[in-house]
């Protein structure tokens, strides 16, 4: 998914249905995965990002009660779909309410995957965390 990188604001429908963005729907042609993310928000990987991810768990995830306890929640939410024409996915209701997603949605293109928020949130989240940008590099990089 190469084309995930962003943030693109977007509406959902009265049937609950997003439009994924056009830089992105190749990469999700053969079905996307939405699961539970951290922060209130919704991961949506391609198919293929999804294995990836899933291998990598596999590969490198810690025994112990974390990893099975991160696992039986990631795991337990997801739901496979397929775009339609129009590049839309439906988020199914139980989603849209652990989010807490209403009606104006950020779609937030991470790399390996989208993160799904509802505008507010994101608004929010980017408030307490863009006066520390400069601080959290220094504990990522």
């Amino acid at each position: 998914m190469s084309e995930a990188y962003g943030e693109q604001f977007i509406k959902l429908d009265e049937k609950g249905r997003i439009i994924l963005p056009s830089k992105a729907r190749p990469a999700m042609a053969d079905g996307v995965y939405l699961t539970r993310g951290q922060s209130q928000c919704i991961y949506l990987f391609s198919k293929p990002q999804f294995e990836a991810h899933r291998q990598y768990n596999r590969e490198h995830a810690p025994a112990g009660m974390p990893a099975i306890a991160f696992d039986r929640i990631f795991y337990s939410s997801v739901v496979n779909q397929d775009m339609d024409k129009q590049g839309r996915i439906t988020v199914p209701p139980a989603q849209r309410q652990n989010a807490g997603l209403e009606r104006d949605l950020a779609v937030i293109g991470l790399e390996e995957r989208i993160e799904i928020w509802d505008a507010a949130a994101w608004r929010a989240y980017l408030d307490q965390y863009t006066a520390q940008y400069a601080a959290l590099v220094e504990g990522v990089r």
